[in-house]
């Protein structure tokens, strides 16, 4: 059925596009017969075809058409030829897609009687419509007739939702199509059938204070009229629905009756609503974040601001009224010439073939204030690779290039302060070295000397003397170290952390014999590090845990290594991407108390005295240092008397 109707639509087309002035006369097509039908040129005011159903139902044959050379309005009533024919030129002036609105005329039949009927005009092809006679009369009937067209009209009511009513005055009686049922949602045959279609009835489903009563027709000022409220169906939903209508009046000028089409725009203001919120949410959004969102052609001649350009440029709403924006409003801000501009800018991307840009520059806004702004553009071709328009956005970076150029002067003058502080180091290193290597010779020189002159107590003075320039001088050396750590990076490289801690036990060799330690390693990961800066590390803890051994129990290290899952990268504030591993060092030494596991990593902090346990309290800080500059963590775990766990937390790749 629907293969037919396409294919003799496809055969009016394709013949109006070959031969504009043909006519279909003495055709008939299966399609156009449930109502009397005419095609006509709305161009040349020419009927190109009747269906036999115009001539059983106005008397006219084509021969009659022909004495009024085929023009329509001879079949009008003389006070109807001005309505329809402003009606038919809106068509003409119209963009197409706007439909007619189907009106009620006075139709005259052969000999000079004529009757209401309802004009529906649909577009055919270029200016050719078929025109729909309906009597309007044969609306008044509660039940469509089975047959091809109604099949299809109510398939559209239930596609489309909408339905047709009218309203017969005369008789005070209210007809619907069934789409009004289904609107309503009475569903039921039962229940439709059984129903006492009434005003009244239509009114209790209206809400918002709207109505259908008498009252509301005879006052109607603009007709044909339009409306929107909303509706509360059968089954209780709410809907909110357009409704266009048209009164029609008799001689008198008395409402004759009314007819209109209700339609469901639930969908489309529930549509509406979300892009008004949206509207408001992006508004609020550039306002907060300061920028703006554009649209141009090529030339910058047409452009579209979002309102964040307006704030930007220091427009309000009444200075914007009038304002037309183009590439010479850019310019009157900004002082410069068309080819530094935007759409100079713009162009240059153009030529070369490129497809995006970014440049800052600076503006004077409407209020006078000069701003930094920064603009990306993106430049949007068609299939064929011709610019269709280019859209951007445009940022204030006033404030924030000020903090850059705060920052990059405070990071300038962090570099000098750390040029001059590593210059500093050196000097105050090499000046404490000298004297403290004098005062360590001359004191070995007195002792060799004056030995048994010294006596006891003045060789004990000596020993702690040259024993106090020792210490100053490793603490002289560690300082230095923990200062260059970050001062003379070398590049990172790919390590293997087994070698480094079979390196750092080589160094150790002699105190591991000496103190019977056992080191058990088990299997380490490759990464990308500092080998010389992990050397130190490991050299640094395993030293530790060597000092705080337990003299009483022989000293056992291990040293074991794993993957860090999804969870504890998550827990440890890591990076989810990135591959970390994590080493831990356990020894059965003296141990500490936890309240002290991050006091320990801290520069000159010792939890026991020198003479019980030697050195500078520089060598955990320094190991906290260099696992930092890997971008990895390090902490600690122990108790008194069960030993510590020394845990160091390193990316695979920095």
């Amino acid at each position: 059925m629907l293969d037919s109707f396409l294919n003799e639509f496809s055969f009016i087309r394709d013949t109006i596009e070959k031969d504009g002035d043909h006519n279909f006369f003495g055709r008939e097509f299966s399609f156009f017969d449930a109502e009397p039908i005419l095609f006509y040129n709305n161009a040349t005011d020419v009927i190109v075809y009747a269906n036999s159903m115009f001539t059983k139902e106005f008397d006219y044959t084509a021969q009659d058409l022909s004495e009024w050379n085929y023009s329509i309005l001879p079949l009008l009533n003389k006070e109807d030829h001005e309505p329809f024919k402003t009606a038919m030129q809106s068509l003409l002036d119209g963009d197409g897609l706007t439909p007619f609105p189907d009106t009620t005329y006075r139709l005259i039949r052969k000999g000079k009687k004529y009757g209401y009927y309802r004009v529906k005009v649909r577009k055919l092809h270029k200016s050719y419509y078929y025109i729909q006679l309906e009597n309007a009369a044969g609306l008044a009937i509660p039940v469509l007739k089975n047959n091809t067209a109604d099949d299809l009209m109510q398939n559209a009511e239930a596609i489309l939702q909408f339905g047709f009513w009218m309203w017969d005055f005369t008789v005070d009686k209210l007809y619907w199509t069934k789409g009004m049922y289904q609107l309503l949602e009475y569903d039921g045959e039962d229940e439709a059938e059984n129903l006492a279609v009434t005003p009244k009835l239509y009114s209790s489903h209206m809400l918002s204070g709207a109505s259908f009563d008498r009252e509301f027709f005879d006052n109607r000022i603009n007709n044909p009229y339009d409306r929107k409220y909303q509706l509360k169906t059968n089954k209780g939903n709410l809907l909110t629905v357009s409704e266009y209508g048209n009164i029609e009046y008799d001689e008198d000028g008395k409402p004759r009756c009314a007819m209109g089409i209700i339609r469901n725009i639930t969908l489309q203001e529930e549509s509406m609503k979300s892009l008004a919120d949206y509207k408001s949410m992006m508004q609020e959004n550039e306002t907060f974040l300061n920028y703006g969102t554009w649209e141009s052609d090529a030339d910058g001649n047409a452009i579209y601001w979002s309102e964040g350009m307006y704030n930007i440029f220091g427009y309000d709403q009444a200075a914007k009224k009038d304002l037309i924006i183009n590439n010479d409003l850019y310019l009157l801000h900004m002082n410069m010439s068309p080819e530094e501009s935007q759409a100079g800018r713009a162009k240059n991307v153009i030529d070369n073939n490129i497809d995006h840009y970014q440049w800052d520059y600076e503006i004077k806004d409407h209020k006078g204030k000069v701003k930094l702004l920064c603009t990306y553009g993106k430049i949007i071709r068609n299939n064929e690779g011709k610019i269709q328009k280019i859209i951007g956005t445009t940022k204030d970076v006033t404030e924030l290039r000020e903090y850059e150029r705060t920052l990059e002067n405070k990071i300038m003058e962090l570099n000098r302060s750390n040029q001059e502080l590593e210059e500093f180091a050196y000097v105050a290193s090499h000046d404490l070295q000298e004297p403290l290597r004098k005062i360590s010779t001359f004191g070995q020189r007195l002792q060799l000397r004056f030995l048994d002159k010294l006596g006891d107590d003045g060789n004990l003075y000596i020993d702690r003397m040259i024993g106090a320039c020792d210490n100053m001088r490793r603490l002289i050396d560690n300082l230095l170290e923990f200062s260059r750590i970050s001062l003379n990076k070398s590049p990172d490289e790919l390590i293997d952390l087994a070698e480094i801690v079979k390196q750092a036990m080589d160094g150790l060799d002699l105190i591991i014999a000496e103190t019977n330690t056992t080191i058990i390693i088990d299997s380490l990961p490759i990464i990308e590090g500092i080998g010389s800066q992990m050397l130190q590390v490991f050299s640094n803890i395993l030293n530790n845990s060597i000092k705080f051994r337990n003299e009483n129990i022989p000293l056992i290290i291990n040293i074991q290594s794993g993957k860090l899952s999804a969870k504890e990268k998550t827990a440890y504030q890591l990076d989810p991407a990135s591959t970390f591993y994590i080493i831990t060092i356990k020894d059965n030494g003296v141990g500490f108390e936890q309240q002290y596991a991050t006091r320990i990593f801290q520069v000159f902090q010792r939890l026991q005295g020198k003479s019980e346990y030697p050195g500078t309290g520089i060598g955990l800080s320094i190991c906290k240092k260099i696992v930092t500059n890997h971008k990895g963590l390090i902490f600690a775990n122990s108790e008194p008397g069960k030993g510590a766990v020394f845990s160091i937390i390193l990316p695979q790749q920095q």
